[in-house]
């Protein structure tokens, strides 16, 4: 779905950054919409209001709003999806909204794997409460939750065709690396930072609200009201899951994203009297101006940081939020520069970079042309397409000039170097990255003879 959605970006904005920030902002936008209808069906107004205040306040809305990743759309079709759930078995308008419900999975399960998760949360939900039991006597249900899994059919047929590479990738995630330290200690390590990267994306006081009701409200599980268990599976639930596998393994901060949207809902209705709770107690809510001040201060710093860093002089500060973006104009003048040599039209090098893929990204998407640009990783790992356009062979190629760019770190493998007629050395290049100065060695690959395995 990124890949799709990034097509259309380009095709409408003309492959410019602006229209990538823009469909970011727009989908960070259109989540907290949805967001507050949906607080305002399962409780009232001033929920929906101050779950919209909650969600403005987090930066993790911001980061979503800002970059243009998996993340920005998966949040939009699972908030859509319990918009779409919730009005269904509420009996509103079932056919449009079970179409809806269809849709936001189906689109869903493309953005991200964690969407997969929904039907099953469904199933609970509604297996659980004795008033919607009734659900699953209608084969409508079964269709929309589990034939929305259907879209998933054009990549497993692309999986089978290339090493089922999306599944190695999956896996690689839940791999426990051994580095001969205590894994006790190291467990709580993982632990321990899981919950300390959860301050950071929801705020601090907002955290410590939906951590807390959601884990203190588990045991309401079958007895809370409907609107309130609701909140509970689909937040509460998957989040306790997660906090046990964080026990088990490194987690990334992104990875409960989806289960919070819940959570805010969770947090605004004990602000609005709508949940019990025993504990915090009830003289903590008049904190909700402070909470709202730290999260929207911590908002406001991942705004204004980069200008502020940049103005000062201190472009790609470790606590400048932009600083893994930062210089990459320099390598690519100094690309441009390079290659401006070598133009012969069609026959003009093709250029090949050796190391980590964000290197190759960046030279793909600031080159002025925005070339295909190839990759070759010398590091085990699972590879990205910069890699994976190497497996044809690309004939297209044979006989063709290549431009090698690798960082002062790497070196050229030697099946690279027999793949070229014979390589000489362009000298090197020194740019200004992420508040440091880093050298790139080019190198000049004459008639590609065959593309090396990777």
């Amino acid at each position: 779905m990124i890949a799709w959605l990034y097509a259309l970006v380009d095709l409408v904005g003309g492959g410019s950054l602006f229209a990538i920030r823009a469909t970011a902002a727009l989908l960070g936008t259109g989540s907290l919409l949805i967001l507050y209808r949906l607080a305002g069906d399962l409780f009232d107004v001033r929920t929906a209001w101050i779950t919209l205040l909650l969600g403005l306040a987090t930066p993790a809305n911001s980061v979503l709003s800002f970059f243009l990743t998996i993340d920005a759309p998966l949040v939009v079709c699972w908030s859509t999806a319990l918009l779409a759930f919730w009005r269904y078995m509420e009996g509103r308008s079932p056919a449009k909204f079970g179409v809806l419900l269809f849709a936001a999975l189906a689109v869903g399960h493309l953005c991200k794997q964690m969407m997969m998760v929904f039907p099953l949360l469904a199933l609970i939900f509604v297996a659980t409460s004795s008033d919607s039991r009734p659900l699953l006597r209608r084969g409508s249900l079964w269709l929309i939750l589990f034939g929305s899994y259907l879209s998933l059919v054009p990549p497993l047929l692309w999986n089978a065709r290339n090493d089922w590479i999306t599944f190695q990738h999956t896996g690689h995630h839940f791999e426990v690396p051994d580095s001969g330290g205590n894994a006790f200690v190291e467990r709580l390590e993982d632990f321990a930072s899981f919950l300390g990267t959860q301050l950071g994306v929801l705020s601090p006081g907002t955290a410590f609200l939906v951590f807390v009701l959601s884990l203190g409200g588990l045991h309401l599980l079958k007895r809370a009201p409907r609107s309130h268990r609701f909140l509970l599976v689909f937040g509460a639930l998957p989040l306790t899951v997660m906090l046990f596998l964080a026990l088990r393994q490194e987690l990334q901060p992104n990875w409960a994203a989806v289960f919070y949207l819940s959570g805010l809902i969770l947090a605004a209705a004990w602000y609005s009297n709508r949940i019990p709770a025993r504990f915090p107690p009830e003289s903590w809510k008049p904190l909700l101006p402070l909470t709202l001040a730290v999260g929207f201060l911590l908002c406001t710093f991942f705004y204004a940081a980069p200008p502020l860093f940049k103005l000062l002089g201190k472009e790609g500060h470790p606590l400048d939020p932009n600083r893994r973006l930062v210089g990459y104009e320099n390598l690519v003048t100094e690309i441009v520069s390079v290659r401006s040599r070598f133009e012969q039209g069609s026959a003009a090098p093709f250029l090949l970079v050796v190391g980590h893929r964000d290197l190759a990204s960046q030279l793909a998407f600031g080159l002025p042309d925005q070339p295909r640009v190839y990759n070759i990783d010398l590091r085990p790992g699972i590879d990205s397409q910069y890699e994976m356009w190497n497996r044809k062979g690309n004939p297209e190629l044979i006989g063709r000039d290549g431009l090698l760019l690798t960082p002062e770190t790497e070196r050229i493998p030697k099946a690279l170097k027999a793949s070229f007629q014979n390589i000489e050395s362009l000298g090197t290049i020194l740019v200004r990255l992420q508040d440091q100065d880093k050298k790139f060695s080019l190198f000049l690959g004459r008639e590609l003879l065959t593309w090396p395995e990777s």
